[in-house]
């Protein structure tokens, strides 16, 4: 399941994801839309709530503003939660990803994050999260702090594995503070203690956090030159893994 704010690229992830997978491995790929507001979509799902709940449509007939209208369609996934799972249960492949709405907010703080969780929470370890950020939105030390914490609040909300994934990296100028936030775990801290009250606090967080949390890498990606993948793949399939956690 990818989530993620507006303009992060899940999207485009997902469909670079599904056509690496499909072309690397010949793999059967499922996608799964909902984005009840999309109006454009880089890869062609094979289940599209838009058929059956369209944001435009809702702000048409209940005479809605556009943030009226996606809450509403939310609201409306939520008690029609049966349309998604019978297709994850109908899939038939080997892979489904799930595209979540650009707005991740109208997504998560409803009932049918939660929802949704608890019922792919039946498969167990084989669901994930994939929590897509944006590269040119990690320009400091505090930015890795947002990251911790949004991780474990989704892991929170969603019940399941979540892996932080930093997206755009193609576009990002300066690669040297975008790092990977485990192997660079110590250098934040260090960085964030000197910083003040506030950002001491954040160093005892992120301390405190990675300290529980699986021991996963955060892959910096690219969807558009396909760049960072391989690594992706193999945190979601050590993740997955019925053999074990690989880390």
């Amino acid at each position: 399941m990818f989530v993620g704010p507006a303009g992060s690229g899940k999207s485009s992830l997902v469909h670079a994801y599904s056509k690496w997978l499909s072309e690397e491995f010949g793999l059967r790929v499922y996608k799964i839309n909902l984005d009840t507001a999309a109006e454009y979509i880089p890869y062609q799902p094979d289940f599209d709530i838009r058929v059956y709940i369209d944001a435009h449509r809702i702000a048409k007939e209940l005479r809605l503003g556009p943030n009226g209208a996606l809450v509403k369609s939310m609201e409306m996934l939520s008690e029609n939660i049966e349309l998604v799972t019978k297709a994850v249960d109908n899939a038939g492949t080997d892979f489904i990803l799930i595209d979540t709405p650009g707005q991740m907010e109208v997504f998560i703080f409803r009932d049918v994050a939660y929802k949704l969780g608890q019922s792919l929470g039946k498969y167990g370890r084989e669901v994930v999260a994939i929590f897509v950020i944006d590269g040119e939105v990690v320009k400091r030390y505090e930015d890795y702090a947002f990251i911790a914490v949004m991780s474990v609040a989704l892991q929170a909300r969603l019940g399941i594995d979540v892996v932080p994934v930093i997206n755009k990296i193609d576009l990002v100028r300066d690669l040297s503070i975008v790092g990977d936030v485990i192997s660079d775990v110590e250098e934040i801290v260090k960085r964030l203690s000197t910083s003040g009250t506030y950002g001491e606090m954040l160093a005892k967080i992120v301390n405190m956090i990675w300290l529980y949390a699986k021991a996963t890498r955060v892959p910096r990606v690219s969807a558009r030159s396909m760049q960072g993948l391989e690594e992706l793949h193999r945190i979601v399939h050590e993740l997955t893994c019925s053999c074990g956690d690989l880390t």
